[in-house]
């Protein structure tokens, strides 16, 4: 069986028509170009078959029922970033639609429900990332979205009522790969292996703030300039100590902030993404032993390494041997909805090539010909996953 590359198309395109603005698709969660694309993904979901179950968290989940109750969950997020493109996120929603929508025609009836699923707020510019996905999962509500939800009308009934209605037994997620790694390789088809470790620190410089044109060069205690030597020595250190590891510093605040003034204390944010955390830990002991002026440093920000699941990863590669696709194992440098599912199942991830590496900008692009290879590695992958042996066989065997 092979999903239909022209109805994708149209579909995908639908989609961005309603949360397209003349800077790019904005289709943040619970704005009316949210409701409006839900509504239009609950139609097209029952198009394939499916019932719709919807709820004031803002998720769409279509479910097509199979033999047992126990679930394979398909799916990712509709919202996007301001002024981002037409494919993140919304191209895992459209191909697990048509995956569903190919197995309604051809008359199949899997082994596992199949539960399609949208999720909302992935993106997180609204209440909090990932909201949708943790109600569906069943994890607790993070403190920030309590605190934030009830401004959009949801309740922690509403986060709870949102939970799937039968155990999950795995999940796929297609994604454009929001990199230029599988185009600069030319290959059609990423499986992840895992979802990297971030950690961020808050690191303080501290010199002495003093007058800018009367104080002579070799007499200054400038803080700006130690940092600026910190930040110049994070590549190296990164690649030193994990060739897949990437070190950012993106954020500084510096003090006084005059043009006349030698800055006198200076804050930045180093973030380090690696599959391992040891290697994060390696990395950032390195840069701080080797700093000067560091006056103090601090974890403000810590996502644990999500590893997807080698049965799952398995199934995706024989699904590109099965379409005579190219595949390689790489790891996912951004978060996804798969980070929840990760916690309660387990999850896998396929990843297609981005047009020059660009996502999160009006100018992401996938091509046509890798929206139609990345849907049909869903479609076998998934028919792949359901002859697997459930939950329950695997923890009776």
């Amino acid at each position: 069986m092979k999903t239909n590359p022209a109805r994708l198309r149209q579909q995908l395109e639908e989609l961005a028509a309603l949360g397209r603005t003349p800077s790019g698709i904005c289709r943040l969660a619970y704005s009316d170009a949210f409701w409006k694309s839900n509504e239009y993904i609950a139609d097209l979901m029952r198009q394939a078959g499916m019932t719709v179950r919807t709820n004031p968290v803002g998720n769409v989940v279509g479910t097509y029922p199979g033999r047992s109750p126990w679930r394979i969950t398909v799916g990712s997020h509709i919202d996007s970033v301001v002024n981002g493109g037409m494919f993140d996120g919304c191209l895992g929603v459209i191909a697990g639609i048509e995956a569903v929508r190919t197995l309604h025609e051809a008359g199949f009836t899997p082994e596992h429900t199949i539960d399609v699923a949208a999720f909302a707020e992935e993106e997180g510019l609204t209440v909090a990332g990932l909201l949708g996905s943790r109600a569906y999962c069943g994890l607790d509500p993070t403190p920030v979205m309590r605190e934030r939800m009830g401004r959009f009308g949801v309740t922690e009934a509403d986060f709870a009522a949102a939970k799937a209605e039968s155990p999950i037994d795995c999940s796929l997620e297609l994604h454009i790969e929001q990199g230029g790694v599988l185009e600069s390789r030319r290959i059609n088809i990423g499986v992840v292996t895992a979802i990297v470790a971030i950690k961020r620190y808050e690191i303080e410089f501290t010199g002495t703030a003093n007058h800018a044109g009367t104080t002579p060069m070799a007499l200054r205690d400038d803080a700006l300039l130690k940092a600026a030597r910190f930040i110049q020595q994070v590549p190296q250190a990164v690649a030193e100590t994990d060739p897949e590891m990437v070190g950012t510093v993106g954020r500084l605040e510096v003090s006084p902030n005059a043009v006349n003034t030698i800055p006198g204390t200076v804050k930045l944010i180093l973030e380090l993404r690696a599959v391992s955390d040891s290697s994060v830990e390696t990395a950032y002991q390195r840069l701080i032993d080797g700093a000067e002026g560091v006056t103090s440093s601090r974890l403000v920000f810590h996502d644990p390494c999500y590893r997807m699941d080698e049965a799952l990863r398995q199934a995706i590669h024989t699904a590109c041997g099965e379409l005579n696709l190219s595949a390689t194992d790489m790891p996912s440098g951004a978060g996804h909805d798969s980070m929840s599912l990760a916690q309660v199942t387990r999850p896998a991830m396929i990843f297609v090539p981005s047009v020059r590496g660009v996502s999160h900008s009006p100018n992401e692009d996938t091509l046509w010909t890798d929206v139609e290879n990345g849907a049909n590695v869903l479609l076998h992958t998934l028919c792949i996953a359901d002859k697997l042996p459930q939950d329950g066989e695997r923890s009776s065997g």
